[in-house]
Order: structure tokens, then sequence, then C-alpha cells
């Protein structure tokens, strides 16, 4: 059995990696993405809270999620329906706010 060249081989490769790229005559190109913040709101000591971010028109979403300014925000839920981005959960501090705000990365269907 004889080995392919080491030319023979970079051709191939790249040959494969063109058809990754061009799908049923159609070339296949990344839309776009972008992140969009939701507003910032505090959640009172032992308060559950959700906040959400939602996406511009003519856009879906992605993934998301959302962040607070305490290790003492437990998360319960982050999920999207529809164009809006919803992110839960409970301050578990027992005397302080928790600032938190949710986000969604957005693209064109």
């Amino acid at each position: 059995m004889k080995l392919w060249s080491p030319v023979r081989r970079a051709l191939f490769a790249a040959f494969v990696a063109s058809l990754a790229v061009v799908v049923g005559g159609t070339t296949a190109v990344a839309a776009p993405f972008h992140q969009v913040n939701g507003q910032e709101e505090y959640a009172s000591a032992g308060q559950e809270k959700t906040v959400v971010a939602q996406c511009p028109d003519g856009e879906v979403p992605t993934g998301g999620g959302g962040y607070s300014t305490s290790v003492y925000f437990t998360v319960s839920r982050s999920f999207a329906i529809g164009t809006t981005w919803y992110w839960s959960g409970r301050n578990t501090h027992p005397t302080d706010p928790v600032k938190v705000s949710a986000f969604v990365i957005c693209t064109q269907p």
C-alpha cells in the first residue's frame, strides 16, 4: 500500500475543510451575535427574584444567564421563552440586599 505524500495529505485536508463550509450548494456563514443586558434590580434579604433580558425585534436568544453582586444569591432557574431570557433565584443573606441582572445572547435566525 502506497502512502500519501505530505502535499497530497494537505490537499485532501483542505478539500475536506471546504466541504464543511459548503453545504447543499450554499455557503454556511455564522450569524453575528451580541449580548443584551437587562436592568439591574435589588433582591431584599430572603427574597425570591426573577430578572429578565430581551432580544431586539427580529432576533432570537441563543443563550443567557445572569449575575449578582453576592455569593448569597442562589440561582434556581435560567431559561428563555420567546425572545426573553429569565434568570431567577433567592437572596439567602439574612440582612443585606443583593443586586442582580440577567443577560441574553441574541442573533438573527
